[in-house]
């Protein structure tokens, strides 16, 4: 039933960008007078972002915990990803021109994805991560005499385990710069099938090898502004038992939040992505049947803008629980397609610290 939920929210993206539009303009009419911090409060402020930065509550990231050893954190995430019509390069093209060279084309596609997330910091400079990621996906298609059909695919992908080691934090504790490391395990299944029949890559639910993902994290705040600047990068590590492995992907990203109340931040940010083709091919996957079985047409360049709804409860049942959303729409798109065409990803979570 919740689940349900989530994906009506996720169907109703015109709802939603209109409430984020809306506390964007407002972010425009309040000012510094107006959200004033005095005396024991300020104090009491300042000192909470020398201690670590929790205390920047909606000023940093989502899932990020950093500077106070000993704590814990628990997280839930959820994702719904859209993408409908194909891309060649950066230009569209019609299923009926993909039909004139394969057997069937994607028309669109979609993804869920419950992300659960536990972090402990056992360490004033480190913090740990574990992910455990379940997937639904589906794609729909076309064949050449008009047929249409659904594929569909569930289950747990790759999880994965995290390390942020802070090496330069300020004497006021306002900025730091931190190490990613992380390493991805391959549990999510690469054999689903239908009707007997191996599903395309994009409809598989893990990577079949290990996947190591270094990166640095820049992060700092004020009263009132937090910002993020970050490259994290996704490297695979030899060939999964079906003779491939997908290709690297490189993620650069900016971001920054506005505090409007002791209660609320709004977000914006800019987030770029470079994804390699995939190396090897899957034996049973004929390139000729339609382009998501290529391995040479996989990879690509895109660049998104994302908004974002920051709540944080100062009182009551869900004091001190962060609760986040946070649409992502792309403005730049160039695929080794035929490739389907991302329309928006939306986030939404709830994170709590023990």
């Amino acid at each position: 039933m919740i689940s349900n939920k989530f994906f009506k929210i996720g169907n109703n993206r015109k709802g939603y960008m209109s409430i984020l539009t809306v506390l964007c303009i407002c972010v425009f009419k309040v000012n510094a007078q107006q959200i004033p911090v005095y005396g024991p409060a300020k104090m009491s402020v300042q000192k909470e972002m020398k201690m670590g930065g929790m205390g920047a509550a909606g000023l940093m990231p989502p899932g990020i915990m950093v500077g106070e050893k000993g704590k814990w954190m628990i997280v839930y995430e959820f994702m719904s990803d859209k993408m409908k019509g194909n891309l060649l390069g950066a230009k569209k093209i019609s299923e009926e021109s993909i039909l004139q060279q394969y057997m069937a084309s994607p028309t669109d596609m979609s993804m869920q994805m419950h992300m659960a997330m536990v972090m402990y910091t056992p360490a004033k400079k480190l913090t740990l991560m574990l992910s455990v990621p379940y997937l639904v996906k589906s794609m729909n298609h076309i064949t050449g005499d008009g047929m249409r059909f659904q594929e569909r695919t569930t289950g747990l992908s790759d999880i994965s385990l995290r390390g942020l080691y802070t090496f330069y934090t300020n004497k006021a504790g306002t900025k730091r710069l931190l190490l990613n490391g992380a390493i991805a395990f391959p549990t999510g299944s690469i054999q689903k099938k239908m009707a007997g029949m191996r599903l395309e890559y994009p409809m598989q639910l893990g990577s079949g090898t290990v996947s190591l993902m270094p990166g640095i994290i820049y992060l700092g705040h004020s009263d009132l502004w937090g910002w993020e600047a970050e490259f994290i990068s996704t490297l695979r590590t030899g060939h999964n038992k079906n003779g491939y492995r997908f290709g690297n992907y490189y993620q650069p990203s900016i971001w920054a939040a506005r505090k409007l109340a002791s209660w609320l931040s709004i977000s914006a940010g800019v987030r770029g992505a470079v994804r390699n083709n995939i190396q090897g091919a899957d034996p049973e996957l004929d390139i000729m049947d339609e382009p998501t079985k290529d391995p040479a047409l996989q990879g690509g360049k895109s660049l998104e803008l994302n908004v974002g709804i920051n709540i944080h409860p100062v009182t009551g049942l869900f004091k001190g629980d962060e609760f986040y959303s946070q649409l992502n729409e792309p403005v730049f798109q160039n695929l080794d397609g035929p490739q389907l065409k991302r329309k928006s990803v939306i986030t939404i979570g709830w994170q709590k610290e023990l």
